[in-house]
């Protein structure tokens, strides 16, 4: 686009001062920024919000199970030294965490350089938005599975860069799929969660991680994992990071990207990477003109908590309270819409992925669950590409909400699609 051009405008001469207007000026965003899509699920956030309804729509954790005493202690004894924890952060991280977040890496099979190839970011989200900075521009191509996080297709066409979608579902990735579609477009990176998936709930087997390895080789991609979910596993057996099964040539063409997010608490924003030493070189570079670092203070905390020993004896506990959650609400489902919808029961993390069966679809069906007082997350929001859209398909999850509550908003959800089925009057009236 020419400099000082509108979106989808030529330049124009800049008006004198006289024959200005106040209607809003045209300004020259960059292509990417011309159109921004409105967040599919924040627009939600009103209705969730409401006394006495019942959210199943926020991908938040549960808020009573933080753990406020051992973050306090961390925090106290972090207080006794404040002095040094005021300056700026080294731009990879704190010295302290780095270690003990590849300490943490290690537990999960994934053994790496503190000082090398990670790097602390502002959760996950940055990590990835700053890989995709260090790797696309306009002209290349990513590729993301589909259905995915919306944040996370947005990082990728931020950059400029063609996103191509592949499908997922139950078993995770496609990964012939992707073996045809990486021959075609020659993309640079390639995007999964491979644990517990968003929205899916998928679990990528040990077999199929080890193909991806293989794509990446073959291709010459960078195979992304994204990892906010894995320690959250409440049934099954535990599979090890992608990057951690890489051998040989394929750990240059792994990348792991984890957060504390869900597990300790959202507000630290506090993530890693562990990357190749040149790739994760360029990603500290970039976050170096990005915000220069993440919070001394607050990472020095999170090293406490850590070797404290509290992230250890904290996370059995969520995984407890999930796994009754899960449980909850798959037989709340099984009992309240028997044969209306169709779900997989994942063995972790926070979502399920459930499919209406009949004519009535998820976007239909939303305004009459809103005036049931439930609220879910239509899963047309997480597709990339529009016209691939499952139109039947809805995310639920189950973090937030004790058992009972799940039961009632079960309750809740049979009444409303009942009631839409019946096409009722509704008050709801929700932006197409």
């Amino acid at each position: 686009m020419p400099s000082g051009a509108a979106c989808g405008t030529a330049p124009q001469p800049f008006p004198r001062p006289s024959a200005m207007s106040s209607a809003a000026p045209e300004y020259a965003f960059a292509q990417p920024f011309c159109n921004p899509p409105a967040s599919p699920i924040r627009s939600l956030m009103p209705y969730a919000m409401r006394p006495g309804t019942i959210s199943l729509a926020g991908g938040y954790p549960a808020q009573e199970l933080f753990d406020i005493e051992g973050l306090t202690i961390a925090s106290t004894q972090v207080m006794a030294r404040l002095g040094a924890c005021l300056q700026y952060s080294n731009i990879d991280g704190q010295a302290s965490l780095r270690h003990e977040l590849a300490r943490l890496s290690a537990e999960r099979g994934l053994v790496c350089d503190a000082d090398t190839e990670l790097a602390v970011t502002g959760g996950s989200q940055q990590a990835l938005a700053l890989l995709s900075r260090v790797m696309l521009q306009p002209g290349d191509h990513a590729i993301i599975e589909s259905p995915a996080f919306p944040n996370s297709v947005q990082a990728l066409r931020y950059t400029g860069a063609t996103v191509h979608t592949v499908p997922s579902g139950p078993e995770g990735i496609d990964v012939d799929a992707l073996d045809a579609l990486a021959a075609q477009v020659k993309p640079k990176i390639v995007c999964v969660v491979a644990s517990f998936s968003n929205p899916c709930g998928a679990t990528l087997t040990r077999q199929r991680r080890l193909r991806l390895l293989e794509l990446a080789v073959k291709h010459r991609f960078l195979i992304v994992e994204d990892d906010p979910y894995s320690e959250l596993r409440f049934a099954g057996e535990a599979v090890p990071p992608i990057a951690a099964l890489a051998e040989g040539e394929a750990r240059h063409w792994a990348v792991y990207l984890a957060s504390m997010s869900k597990t300790m608490a959202p507000a630290l924003r506090i993530g890693w990477l562990v990357a190749p030493a040149e790739v994760r070189r360029r990603c500290v570079g970039a976050k170096a003109a990005d915000d220069m670092a993440s919070s001394a203070w607050i990472q020095e905390v999170v090293a406490q908590y850590l070797a404290n020993g509290r992230y250890a004896e904290h996370v059995p506990r969520i995984r407890a309270a999930y796994g009754q959650r899960c449980d909850a609400m798959a037989e709340s489902l099984a009992r309240e819409l028997d044969g209306r919808i169709t779900f997989s029961k994942p063995e972790g993390g926070m979502f399920f992925w459930a499919r209406l069966t009949g004519e009535v679809d998820a976007t239909r069906l939303l305004p009459y669950a809103i005036e049931h007082e439930v609220v879910y997350v239509p899963g047309k929001a997480f597709y990339a590409d529009p016209a691939q859209a499952d139109l039947h398909a809805m995310r639920m999850s189950f973090a937030t909400m004790n058992e009972t509550q799940i039961a009632q908003g079960m309750q809740r959800l049979g009444r409303a699609l009942q009631a839409c089925e019946a096409n009722e009057p509704v008050s709801i009236s929700l932006a197409a």
